[in-house]
């Protein structure tokens, strides 16, 4: 049960946030000679922790003063201090801080962005500015995908992949895919 959960959320999210990574990319590449998107993809589900540690309180039973639900990370506060967080860390890796600030902001805000419309209700995406729970529910719907993912949003979602990869691939030819899974790093970065 609780992997399906998982499977249900990374999917939608990992294809969402794939296609908006290949848009982002191509942004990225043509203004600063960088592709860091590949971030975007690897962030866009952390979100969700709050569901795993929400889960980890509940099997364990762990008397701890305070719990977390799934919900409590949908928020600007942990989009601000989270991205922070990945970038400092992502500077380690040789990756430029605004760079990995930026990705990681934009990862996080296409998970919240997903959410708010296949959720109704959604969450607080605006806390601590306002307790407000946001959502449209446009794209709700049964998982009907192998009881995975609803084929709705699944099919929209690989529409707006395709579409991205075309318009890159029109954009900038073929070679940005040899870049993007690399890293976003050109060859003449390995030598």
């Amino acid at each position: 049960m609780i992997l399906q959960s998982f499977q249900n959320v990374y999917i939608e999210h990992i294809i969402y946030s794939a296609a908006l990574a290949v848009i982002v990319g191509m942004i990225f590449s043509r203004s600063t000679g960088r592709d860091p998107s590949w971030i975007i993809i690897a962030i866009a589900f952390i979100p969700d922790i709050d569901f795993a540690l929400e889960r980890i309180h509940v099997w364990t039973r762990l008397d701890v003063p305070f719990e977390i639900h799934h919900g409590d990370l949908h928020n600007v506060l942990f989009l601000i201090v989270f991205s922070l967080v990945i970038a400092g860390i992502l500077r380690y890796a040789g990756i430029r801080f605004v760079d990995g600030l930026i990705c990681s902001a934009i990862g996080i805000a296409a998970h919240f962005f997903a959410d708010l419309l296949v959720f109704d209700p959604a969450y607080a995406f605006l806390w601590p500015y306002t307790s407000t729970i946001f959502s449209l529910g446009i794209l709700k719907g049964p998982l009907n995908f192998f009881g995975i993912a609803n084929d709705t949003v699944l099919i929209i979602g690989m529409f707006l992949l395709g579409a991205a990869l075309l318009v890159r691939t029109l954009i900038e030819g073929t070679g940005w895919w040899r870049v993007f899974f690399r890293g976003g790093r050109r060859e003449t970065e390995f030598s």
